[in-house]
Parts: C-alpha cells; sequence; structure tokens
C-alpha cells in the first residue's frame, strides 16, 4: 500500500497506526519530501504533519532549505487545526529565512486568532521563537504576546504563553 493510501485510512486518532505508517515507509530516501507534498493535500494534511512532527522530533531526519521553502508556502492553505497545531510544534526544528521567515509570521499571527486553543497557545511559542530570530518581528511580538497575557481565559493557552513569557519577551529589534 502507497504511502498516500495509508494516510487515507489512517483514523485520525490512533497513534499505534500512524507509528506503523511511519515504520512502513521509513526507509523511503524520499519520505520527506513525499511528506511536505502530502501535506498540501487537504485530506492528507494532518497524517502528513503528524509524520513531519514525528521525524524532527525524534531527529530522524531535518528539512533541507529547499523542502523548508516547499513547507513553508503550504502553511497558508491548511485547512485541519491538528495539522496547523503539528507545524508550529516543528517551528524549533525548522531554520525560517528570506520569504520563508515573512510566511511563518502571517500564519503565526493568524493562528494566535484561531478558534481551537491548542493552535493559539503553540502561535504564542512560534511568535516568541521567530522574535528571537528575527529582531524585525520583536516590537509587534511583544505586543501580540502583552495582548494575549491579557486577555486569554483558556488554562491550557495560559500555561504555554506563561512559559513563552518566562523565557522574556524580546525587546525591540537588535
Amino acid at each position: 500500500m502507497s504511502l498516500e493510501s495509508e494516510l487515507r485510512t489512517w483514523d485520525r486518532k490512533s497513534v499505534k497506526a500512524i507509528i506503523q505508517i511511519h515504520e512502513n515507509n521509513a526507509a523511503d530516501e524520499d519520505l520527506m519530501d513525499r511528506l511536505v507534498t502530502l501535506a498540501g493535500t487537504q485530506d492528507l494534511e494532518t497524517g502528513a504533519t503528524w509524520l513531519l512532527k514525528h521525524r524532527l522530533e525524534n531527529a530522524l531526519d531535518r528539512l533541507d532549505p529547499d523542502l523548508t521553502l516547499k513547507l513553508v508556502a503550504l502553511l497558508p492553505g491548511l485547512s485541519d487545526w491538528e495539522a496547523k497545531l503539528h507545524c508550529l510544534q516543528i517551528f524549533p526544528h525548522i531554520a525560517f529565512s528570506g520569504p520563508s521567515k515573512e510566511t511563518a509570521w502571517r500564519f503565526v499571527l493568524a493562528c494566535s486568532q484561531e478558534p481551537n486553543k491548542f493552535v493559539r497557545a503553540w502561535a504564542y511559542s512560534g511568535l516568541h521563537q521567530l522574535a528571537l530570530d528575527h529582531p524585525t518581528y520583536r516590537e509587534q511580538a511583544r505586543a501580540v504576546l502583552e495582548a494575549a497575557e491579557r486577555s486569554e481565559t483558556a488554562p491550557s493557552v495560559k500555561v504555554r504563553l506563561r512559559r513563552v513569557l518566562e523565557q522574556g519577551l524580546p525587546e525591540g529589534p537588535a
């Protein structure tokens, strides 16, 4: 069965099943490229981004600059909250530069307004990371994070936001 077929049959709940899909495809030299491509397919984006997250978090692979650009270009088109969450969670494993940093910035700003509390929570982490890595975003990140600190009511979001703020708010442009 192809990776695409396996992802289509995944129930989007079973970790055991998605790990098995990974194991079935782990030897594929083009797996990361295939996953990034499949992340652009609406009914496969959640499974593909879950597998990307799994590979990056477990240091099984990395995103080269070309794949980074390809993945970042897909971010604005993601429709499922879980796919957005997976992408936000892999931000620490991605080096954003050039046009990818602006697209990533717009993505995290949009995600900070999402109804889903988990997406919002991780968007604040993404804002903080991008602001630390790219000084031009520091003032805007500070304003968004401070506003979120005053307005967020969901406990899970407040915990994530507190962790971000404990790392220190980025000061103005360096």
